[in-house]
């Protein structure tokens, strides 16, 4: 099967496949707690799950982020579509007799230590023509002859002279130093209460895009003008959210989420015009709910 042309198939504009050797450097450095706590859920070794795999498959999917006007992060409508378009890809090759799995792996250090990704100071991934504005889906398959992706040396941080990031991120976790998780908003906007320089530092439902918008790596990349009808914040404080899970999955709407950063971002609006939305959620079951529309409130009230 040619694997290239069957990931084109399924709308991936590439498809890297990797050799299957542990991710070491990961390890280290989460180790020594250099790395959020949600990467203890990826796979260090995938062979110590998956014995009989002998590539792992990186799935490219371009996005065109939103234009900056619209408070909507551009990479999960595009993540979420890559994932179901990967399963069916894997039900391809499972129906050709090819044994694959999805794998989650460290997809910054399977990228750059094969010297397909160049690692930013920001702690985003450079892939050329790209820039940043793409998502990976992983899988690990068995393949007959594996054609492996051509292997240069890791390429070294491009960011050289230029400060961009470090004067735009809101919350000072890009420093000369490089990036640092503890001090990045958008680590800590994953559905649990939202402190307040947390909320203070998001710019878009689902984040903050503010150092990919100032990477020149990212200059000339299209933009999306028009916003979906379900991300109206309108709708969100409405309490109507399934059409936007129905763009970015399900599982992005944790301890209500969605609504979370509908509030926020209402407040940063100055959308006083949705106070009466927004109250309710001042009696939510969820804390995190609660305390997003307090915040909101008492922004709005000022």
């Amino acid at each position: 099967m040619d694997i290239q042309a069957l990931a084109a198939e399924f709308g991936f504009a590439g498809c890297f496949v990797f050799t299957t050797e542990p991710f070491v450097q990961y390890e280290r450095r989460l180790q020594d707690g250099a790395l959020h706590w949600a990467a203890n859920n990826l796979t260090i070794d995938v062979l110590r799950d998956n014995p009989w795999a002998n590539a792992i498959l990186a799935l490219i999917s371009p996005y065109r982020p939103y234009d900056e006007a619209i408070p909507v992060s551009g990479y999960y409508p595009s993540s979420n579509a890559a994932y179901h378009a990967s399963a069916k890809m894997m039900q391809a090759m499972q129906a050709e007799g090819i044994n694959a799995a999805r794998a989650d792996v460290p997809v910054r250090e399977l990228l750059t230590r094969n010297g397909i990704g160049t690692p930013l100071k920001n702690g985003l991934t450079l892939l050329p023509g790209l820039g940043t504005r793409y998502s990976v889906q992983t899988l690990v398959a068995q393949l007959e002859e594996p054609q492996f992706t051509p292997v240069r040396q890791p390429a070294e941080t491009k960011c050289k002279n230029c400060h961009a990031c470090e004067h735009v991120c809101p919350s000072g976790a890009i420093d000369a130093e490089g990036f640092h998780f503890n001090r990045c908003a958008r680590a800590f906007m994953e559905g649990s209460v939202m402190e307040p320089w947390v909320m203070d530092a998001l710019t878009t439902i689902l984040g903050c895009e503010l150092c990919q918008r100032a990477c020149v790596h990212n200059c000339g990349i299209e933009t999306t003008t028009q916003m979906p009808e379900a991300f109206r914040l309108e709708e969100i404080l409405a309490g109507r959210v399934k059409p936007v899970l129905a763009i970015v999955g399900n599982n992005l709407n944790k301890q209500g989420r969605i609504i979370q950063h509908a509030c926020v971002v209402a407040a940063k609006q100055g959308r006083t015009d949705l106070i009466p939305l927004i109250e309710p959620w001042l009696t939510d079951r969820r804390e995190g709910v609660r305390v997003s529309a307090a915040y909101a409130l008492e922004k709005l009230a000022q």
